[in-house]
Protein backbone atom coordinates (compact mmCIF):
# COMPACT_ATOMS: atom_id res chain seq x y z
CA UNK A 1 0.00 0.00 0.00
CA UNK A 2 2.99 2.37 1.10
CA UNK A 3 4.71 1.17 -2.10
CA UNK A 4 2.25 1.93 -4.07
CA UNK A 5 1.67 5.76 -2.91
CA UNK A 6 5.22 6.36 -3.01
CA UNK A 7 5.54 5.41 -6.72
CA UNK A 8 2.10 7.20 -7.69
CA UNK A 9 3.98 10.42 -5.93
CA UNK A 10 7.17 9.62 -7.63
CA UNK A 11 5.04 9.66 -10.98
CA UNK A 12 3.48 12.44 -10.50
CA UNK A 13 6.95 14.54 -9.31
CA UNK A 14 8.41 12.73 -12.84
CA UNK A 15 5.60 13.87 -14.57
CA UNK A 16 5.24 17.75 -13.44
CA UNK A 17 9.61 17.76 -14.22
CA UNK A 18 9.61 16.37 -17.77
CA UNK A 19 6.28 18.79 -18.43
CA UNK A 20 8.19 21.83 -16.93
CA UNK A 21 11.08 21.36 -18.66
CA UNK A 22 9.47 20.79 -22.32
CA UNK A 23 7.84 23.69 -22.06
CA UNK A 24 10.95 25.76 -20.66
CA UNK A 25 12.58 25.85 -24.57
CA UNK A 26 16.27 26.68 -24.50
CA UNK A 27 16.56 30.54 -25.74
CA UNK A 28 17.58 30.45 -29.33
CA UNK A 29 21.10 32.34 -30.42
CA UNK A 30 20.89 35.92 -30.72
CA UNK A 31 19.51 37.44 -34.06
CA UNK A 32 18.91 33.68 -35.36
CA UNK A 33 15.43 34.71 -35.90
CA UNK A 34 15.88 37.54 -38.30
CA UNK A 35 15.53 36.24 -41.96
CA UNK A 36 18.29 37.02 -44.75
CA UNK A 37 15.25 39.15 -46.32
CA UNK A 38 14.77 41.39 -43.07
CA UNK A 39 18.53 41.52 -42.40
CA UNK A 40 19.09 42.66 -46.05
CA UNK A 41 15.71 45.40 -45.49
CA UNK A 42 17.33 46.50 -42.45
CA UNK A 43 21.42 46.75 -42.63
CA UNK A 44 20.84 47.34 -45.94
CA UNK A 45 22.81 50.81 -46.78
CA UNK A 46 24.88 50.90 -43.36
CA UNK A 47 28.67 50.37 -44.27
CA UNK A 48 29.75 46.55 -43.98
CA UNK A 49 31.83 46.95 -40.81
CA UNK A 50 28.30 47.98 -39.48
CA UNK A 51 26.01 45.49 -40.75
CA UNK A 52 28.91 42.82 -39.24
CA UNK A 53 29.37 44.67 -36.14
CA UNK A 54 25.76 45.55 -34.60
CA UNK A 55 24.39 41.71 -33.57
CA UNK A 56 27.42 40.79 -32.29
CA UNK A 57 28.46 43.96 -30.18
CA UNK A 58 25.05 43.81 -29.28
CA UNK A 59 24.38 40.72 -27.55
CA UNK A 60 27.86 41.65 -25.69
CA UNK A 61 26.02 44.27 -24.49
CA UNK A 62 22.70 42.43 -22.89
CA UNK A 63 25.35 39.53 -21.97
CA UNK A 64 26.55 42.14 -19.56
CA UNK A 65 23.56 43.27 -18.07
CA UNK A 66 21.89 39.66 -17.61
CA UNK A 67 22.17 38.86 -14.00
CA UNK A 68 22.80 42.13 -13.08
CA UNK A 69 21.08 43.98 -9.99
CA UNK A 70 20.09 46.85 -11.47
CA UNK A 71 19.20 48.74 -8.41
CA UNK A 72 22.54 49.10 -7.47
CA UNK A 73 25.22 51.27 -7.56
CA UNK A 74 27.76 48.94 -8.47
CA UNK A 75 26.28 48.06 -11.47
CA UNK A 76 25.50 51.61 -12.29
CA UNK A 77 29.78 52.15 -12.24
CA UNK A 78 30.49 49.15 -14.34
CA UNK A 79 32.37 50.60 -17.50
CA UNK A 80 32.21 47.96 -19.23
CA UNK A 81 28.43 49.14 -19.45
CA UNK A 82 29.05 52.56 -19.62
CA UNK A 83 31.59 51.43 -22.83
CA UNK A 84 28.33 51.46 -25.29
CA UNK A 85 26.82 55.31 -25.06
CA UNK A 86 28.79 58.19 -26.03
CA UNK A 87 28.43 60.09 -22.33
CA UNK A 88 27.95 59.52 -18.77
CA UNK A 89 24.25 61.23 -19.67
CA UNK A 90 23.07 58.82 -22.07
CA UNK A 91 24.11 56.33 -19.57
CA UNK A 92 22.50 57.57 -17.19
CA UNK A 93 18.96 58.28 -18.66
CA UNK A 94 19.00 54.94 -20.32
CA UNK A 95 19.89 53.02 -16.95
CA UNK A 96 17.53 54.93 -15.06
CA UNK A 97 14.29 54.61 -17.48
CA UNK A 98 15.63 50.74 -17.61
CA UNK A 99 15.57 50.28 -13.59
CA UNK A 100 11.78 51.68 -13.32
CA UNK A 101 10.97 49.65 -16.42
CA UNK A 102 11.73 46.75 -14.82
CA UNK A 103 10.88 47.60 -11.40
CA UNK A 104 7.11 48.06 -12.78
CA UNK A 105 7.19 44.77 -14.68
CA UNK A 106 8.11 43.21 -11.11
CA UNK A 107 11.42 41.44 -12.05
CA UNK A 108 12.95 40.76 -8.72
CA UNK A 109 16.00 43.21 -7.92
CA UNK A 110 15.72 44.25 -10.98
CA UNK A 111 17.79 41.75 -11.90
CA UNK A 112 16.68 40.07 -15.91
CA UNK A 113 17.94 36.49 -16.06
CA UNK A 114 18.08 36.59 -19.86
CA UNK A 115 17.42 39.02 -22.59
CA UNK A 116 15.61 37.70 -25.79
CA UNK A 117 16.09 39.67 -29.15
CA UNK A 118 12.80 39.57 -31.11
CA UNK A 119 13.43 42.16 -33.76
CA UNK A 120 15.32 44.62 -35.58
CA UNK A 121 14.01 47.16 -37.73
CA UNK A 122 14.49 50.96 -39.10
CA UNK A 123 13.51 53.97 -37.27
CA UNK A 124 13.00 57.28 -39.14
CA UNK A 125 16.17 58.81 -37.46
CA UNK A 126 18.18 56.13 -39.87
CA UNK A 127 19.09 54.29 -36.52
CA UNK A 128 18.28 50.94 -35.70
CA UNK A 129 15.46 49.95 -32.93
CA UNK A 130 16.09 46.62 -31.42
CA UNK A 131 12.85 45.11 -29.83
CA UNK A 132 13.43 42.91 -26.72
CA UNK A 133 12.26 41.20 -24.27
CA UNK A 134 13.63 41.06 -20.53
CA UNK A 135 12.96 38.16 -18.41
CA UNK A 136 13.16 37.58 -14.67
CA UNK A 137 11.89 35.92 -11.51
CA UNK A 138 8.64 37.42 -10.58
CA UNK A 139 8.90 39.73 -7.74
CA UNK A 140 4.97 39.42 -6.21
CA UNK A 141 4.27 37.10 -3.69
CA UNK A 142 3.19 33.29 -4.64
CA UNK A 143 4.00 33.71 -8.46
CA UNK A 144 6.41 31.46 -8.93
CA UNK A 145 6.59 32.22 -13.09
CA UNK A 146 8.84 34.57 -14.62
CA UNK A 147 8.39 38.45 -15.56
CA UNK A 148 8.89 40.03 -18.40
CA UNK A 149 9.54 43.26 -19.89
CA UNK A 150 9.12 44.00 -23.97
CA UNK A 151 10.90 47.26 -24.58
CA UNK A 152 13.03 48.66 -27.48
CA UNK A 153 15.93 50.35 -27.82
CA UNK A 154 17.97 52.56 -30.16
CA UNK A 155 21.42 52.12 -31.70
CA UNK A 156 23.07 54.72 -34.00
CA UNK A 157 26.44 54.33 -36.15
CA UNK A 158 28.52 57.20 -35.36
CA UNK A 159 31.97 57.99 -35.54
CA UNK A 160 32.76 54.56 -36.80
CA UNK A 161 30.98 52.49 -34.09
CA UNK A 162 27.47 51.59 -32.59
CA UNK A 163 26.30 53.60 -29.62
CA UNK A 164 23.08 52.61 -27.39
CA UNK A 165 20.38 55.89 -27.52
CA UNK A 166 18.47 56.40 -24.48
CA UNK A 167 14.99 56.83 -24.41
CA UNK A 168 13.47 60.11 -23.02
CA UNK A 169 13.26 59.69 -18.93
Amino acid sequence: MIRRRVSKHFSAVALVVLATGCISAAPEQWGVSLTDWERSAVFGDLPEEARSALLPLSEIFYERITSRRFNSRATFQDPSVRQFFPTVAAYSDYYAALVDELERANVRYSRPARVELLDVQRAPSGSLVLKLRFIGRNDLPLRWWNSSLERADEWRWQDGRWWVVPGKV
